[in-house]
């Protein structure tokens, strides 16, 4: 499955469109709050999933509660190697910050997901795609997506930024031949 994030700036707040197969999704970030928030929407402004968390510079901490009742946690486990755990009681996630601008999400040592965002980012607008397993929760890996954006996207006015992505090391290589199930 193929999602296309994008995000966009709102009066008060960056904003997201986030298309799947069937669905379109919105978020938006408020703008003004001490946690960092994020509001999750289907179709028909239904709730789907709020995001709220804290960032420090070398931890950071977020809460998922998904509309279907699911809740999960999401925080640093290596600031210098790029490495993300993500889980409640039953299930595990790592999310990988690898070379550059891939990212990969991994459940039991399988990879599920990944995503390559983008180099080059016009004003606060940015947009990438993500690629996942069939079987894989669409909503909490669009969750991870959209923290990661919140974490490591500079903030930025109008012109161009440009973001070379990580130089540093790396848990663990990107695979660039992985293809969703």
């Amino acid at each position: 499955m193929q999602m296309n994030v994008r995000r966009g700036t709102g009066s008060l707040g960056s904003e997201y469109e986030i298309e799947t197969p069937g669905c379109l999704y919105f978020a938006k970030q408020k703008f003004f709050s001490l946690k960092k928030r994020i509001t999750l929407t289907g179709p028909r402004e239904r709730p789907v999933a709020q995001i709220a968390g804290t960032t420090a510079f070398f931890h950071s901490h977020f809460d998922f509660d998904l509309a279907d009742g699911k809740s999960y946690e999401f925080w640093t486990e290596s600031t210098w190697k790029g490495v993300y755990c993500c889980g409640n009681k039953l299930e595990s996630y790592r999310l990988y910050r690898h070379k550059g601008l891939d990212y990969s999400i991994f459940q039991s040592d399988v990879q599920i997901a990944a995503f390559t965002k983008n180099k080059i980012e016009i004003g606060n607008s940015d947009q990438y795609e993500v690629l996942l397993n069939d079987d894989a929760n669409p909503v909490l890996i669009i969750c991870m997506a959209l923290t990661i954006d919140v974490l490591e996207s500079p903030t930025s006015g109008p012109g161009v930024t440009y973001d070379a992505g990580n130089i540093g090391p790396e848990e663990r290589p990107f695979d660039r031949s992985w293809l969703p199930s």
